[in-house]
């Protein structure tokens, strides 16, 4: 099994659940690894094969900047939920930043692991 990752993927969004944060776009940062089987795409040398995680970072990037969660946990369940419907992908780990929640943190986040099954 091998795994393609995107990192620090930027989005702004509305998300939290005080007055305040849903009035007002927050940036989110999100970090991805999908497992899959790599072998095809490696001998083939064929996106057909292969994640394309350019339109996997499109889709999400879409997704979350037109969502308006209230919990990071329901936002990080529904985008590994919607990566995990490309049947390539095996196993996703995902996690959400949302780096202005706490003004005496640097971050605050979740990190969740699904699989496809």
């Amino acid at each position: 099994m091998d795994t393609i990752f995107i990192q620090q993927l930027t989005v702004e969004t509305i998300i939290g659940v005080y007055p305040r944060e849903r009035e007002i776009k927050q940036t989110l940062i999100v970090d991805i690894e999908m497992q899959y089987e790599s072998a095809q795409a490696s001998a083939s040398d064929n996106l057909k094969h292969a994640l394309d995680y350019h339109q996997i970072c499109k889709d999400i990037h879409a997704f979350i900047g037109n969502s308006s969660f209230h919990l990071i946990e329901a936002l990080a369940d529904a985008i590994a939920n919607r990566i995990l419907k490309n049947k390539k992908v095996r196993k996703i780990n995902l996690t959400l930043s949302k780096p202005q929640a706490l003004d005496q943190a640097k971050n605050v986040g979740i990190r969740i692991s699904r699989t496809n099954n």
